[in-house]
């Protein structure tokens, strides 16, 4: 059993990416929004594939592929972060104060708990106002614990007045370093490859 740990994350990423991928291929022309996303399905779905392919090639003692993998996760994932941060900056979106007014509980089927996981995860409903309009809407950020979300509790979603969009992510500084020390990373890494091979 040992020898497959090194693999979970992969498939659980994985696992995750291929789920989201088929959604956003479902309903993408329903107006399917990944804005709402960290990290594009594809790109989810490429890191757990590259991920499994790292420990496969740690376990055959593949240093050079092994590190390849890693170079195309940290620069992949610094290029979509980046890609990210620019795409929402030039959204021009403005904050929203927004209320909780109730906690949607969803139980999770079997299938879809890996190892020891919560049995449920919790989205808060929010009210807000836009241009003198109440909303109302189920946000997509969850928590696996209760007493994450508490009603009454105030959160910033972001307008983008263009689209009227209602978006839960916007252009965060932290997007922009994270990116930026992830894709040096990677180009270190690249470039330790190339002083083995050559």
């Amino acid at each position: 059993m040992e020898k497959f740990l090194p693999y979970i994350p992969g498939i659980i990423i994985f696992l995750v990416g291929s789920s989201q991928v088929r959604e956003w291929l479902k309903k993408r022309n329903d107006g399917f929004n990944t804005d709402e996303m960290l990290f594009h399905p594809l790109t989810m779905m490429i890191v757990g594939a590259l991920l499994i392919l790292l420990a496969l090639f740690e376990s055959q003692k593949k240093e050079v592929e092994a590190m390849i993998c890693l170079t195309l996760i940290f620069i992949g994932s610094g290029i979509s972060l980046l890609y990210k941060y620019f795409s929402l900056k030039k959204k021009n979106l403005k904050p929203v104060e927004a209320e909780i007014i109730d906690i949607h509980k969803r139980q999770l089927a079997k299938e879809t708990r890996i190892l020891v996981a919560s049995k449920f995860t919790y989205y808060p409903i929010v009210k807000y106002e836009i241009n003198g309009r109440e909303c109302k809407r189920m946000c997509n950020i969850n928590s696996s614990s209760e007493k994450t979300f508490k009603i009454g509790d105030k959160m910033s979603l972001y307008y983008e007045s263009s689209t009227g969009a209602v978006l839960e992510k916007h252009a965060h500084p932290a997007m922009i370093i994270s990116g930026t020390i992830l894709f040096a990373i990677g180009a270190l890494a690249g470039l330790s490859i190339l002083s083995v091979v050559l």
